[in-house]
C-alpha cells in the first residue's frame, strides 16, 4: 500500500495554479452527475447545536464571518420563537453518548461539492441527494453485512495543504476562508439527513490545537453531528515547503492533547455526542521502519472522544490487508477502540492513485478472504470512501 506523493504534487499544482481554461482548473471545476434519490439511515439528526453561542460571542479572537456563524446556530423552533440550545441536551449529569457504538460510519472524502475531483469522491457529487444515491450500494451492503447501523458523512478536507509561502506561512487553505458556510451548507443539511460531518486537517505547519480552536470558537463543534480527522501525511516542519514531501507525523502526545482539549469541550459544554477523532495512517511500526505516529503505544483513552484509525493509502486488496491488520493489531496496540480503512475509488483525474482491485464489501469486513488468502481480522468500523 503505498502513500501519495506523486499524487500530492499534482494536487498542489491544481491548486497554486489551476484555471478554469487550463488542464488542472477543468479538472477542479468538473463533476459526474449522477441521478439524485431516497436515502435514510438516520442518526444524530437534530440541527441543534450542543453548545450555547452565548459562550463565544465575547472572545475578541473571533471575526465577524466566524461571528455570524456562530449566530446562526442559534435554531428558530417551529413557533418562530428562538430555541434555546439546553432543550436539545440530555438531562444534567448524564453521559455523552457514543457515535460508533453499533454503527459503521461511512464517510466520502473530497474537498467539497463539485470541487476538485482530483482531491477525492466528494467532489464528483454536486448535492447530498447525488451522494445518497452514488455511495447507496455501499450503505445497502455494510448494513446487510454487520447488522448495523450505518451513518453517512461527507468528509470535507476543511484545511487543505498547499505550498508554504515563507518560514510564518501555515502552508493550509481554510474552507471557510473562502467564503464556505459550512453550517448552512453542509452541517444543517447534514443533520436532517441524520448525516454526520467530518471535518479534516491536514495540518502543514500548525498543530491539530489551533485548528480545532478555529473549529470551536467558529461553532461547528457544538453540533452533534460535527467530528474531526487529523492527516499526520502533510505535517510540515520549518524549512520544508511542500507539505508531504517527505511525509510528515503526528506524535501520540500531541494526539493525546487534542483528545484532552476534545474532551474538555464536550464536558464543558455540554455536549450530548462524543466527538470522534479519526486519525489518518499508512506508515507503522509494525511493518515500517518508523511510525507516521510515533509512541501509538502511549495513546490514551477519553471518555468524550472516540479515536479511530485509518488505514489510508492505496494499493492491492492483498496490500492494504496486510497493512490494516498490522496497524490495528489489538496485541501490539490494545487500547485501540476502533478501525477504519480507506478505499480509494477509480478516479479519472488521479488514475494511478486508485486501489487495483477495489476491495469488495464482503472482503472489507472479513468475510471473505482475497484470492491470495488474506482476511480482515477485525472488521472496521469507518469506511473512507476517496
Amino acid at each position: 500500500m503505498r502513500g501519495r506523493r506523486s499524487f500530492l504534487r499534482d494536487s498542489l499544482r491544481l491548486l497554486a495554479g489551476g484555471t478554469a481554461s487550463s488542464v488542472s482548473g477543468r479538472m477542479a471545476a468538473a463533476v459526474i452527475p449522477t441521478q439524485p434519490g431516497p436515502f435514510a439511515q438516520p442518526l444524530l439528526s437534530s440541527i441543534c447545536p450542543d453548545q450555547k453561542p452565548e459562550t463565544t460571542l465575547n472572545d475578541p479572537a473571533i471575526s465577524g464571518t466566524v461571528l455570524a456563524n456562530i449566530q446562526k446556530a442559534r435554531v428558530p423552533s417551529p413557533a418562530g420563537s428562538l430555541l434555546h440550545v439546553d432543550d436539545c441536551r440530555p438531562p444534567e449529569h448524564s453521559e455523552p453518548q457514543s457515535v460508533m457504538q453499533n454503527t459503521r460510519l461511512i464517510t466520502v472524502y473530497g474537498r467539497s461539492f463539485g470541487i476538485a475531483p482530483i482531491l477525492g469522491l466528494l467532489g464528483t457529487f454536486k448535492s447530498f441527494n447525488e451522494l445518497e444515491q452514488g455511495i447507496k450500494p455501499w450503505v445497502n451492503s455494510t448494513s446487510d453485512l454487520t447488522g448495523d447501523r450505518v451513518t453517512v458523512a461527507p468528509h470535507l478536507i476543511y484545511a487543505l495543504a498547499r505550498p508554504c509561502h515563507g518560514s510564518e506561512d501555515s502552508c493550509l487553505i481554510f474552507l471557510d476562508a473562502l467564503g464556505v458556510d459550512l453550517i448552512e451548507d453542509y452541517i444543517k443539511p447534514a443533520a436532517k439527513r441524520g448525516m454526520a460531518v467530518v471535518l479534516d486537517a491536514q495540518l502543514g505547519r500548525l498543530s491539530p490545537i489551533p485548528i480545532i480552536e478555529r473549529m470551536i470558537k467558529a461553532g461547528y463543534l457544538s453540533f452533534p453531528n460535527v467530528h474531526i480527522a487529523l492527516d499526520p501525511e502533510f505535517a510540515t516542519k520549518p524549512g520544508q515547503s511542500i507539505p508531504g514531501t517527505p511525509w510528515g507525523s503526528l506524535s501520540a502526545e500531541l494526539i493525546n492533547e487534542t483528545q484532552s482539549l476534545l474532551a474538555n469541550y464536550v464536558r464543558s459544554a455540554g455536549l450530548s455526542h462524543k466527538k470522534v477523532l479519526i486519525v489518518h495512517q499508512f506508515v507503522d511500526a509494525t511493518t515500517n521502519g518508523w511510525s507516521m505516529i510515533p509512541r501509538k503505544q502511549h495513546i490514551k483513552v477519553f471518555p468524550e472522544v472516540e479515536v479511530v484509525f485509518d488505514a489510508d493509502g492505496f494499493g492491492s486488496p492483498d496490500a492494504k490487508i496486510h497493512k490494516y491488520n498490522a496497524m490495528t493489531n489489538p496485541t501490539v496496540y490494545p487500547r485501540m477502540q476502533w478501525r477504519g480503512i480507506k478505499l480509494f475509488n477509480q478516479n479519472p483525474y488521479a488514475r494511478y492513485f486508485s486501489d487495483k482491485p477495489l476491495m469488495t464489501p464482503q472482503q472489507v469486513f472479513g468475510i471473505e478472504p482475497t484470492t491470495s488468502g488474506h482476511r480482515m481480522q477485525i472488521p472496521p468500523n469507518l469506511l473512507v470512501l476517496s
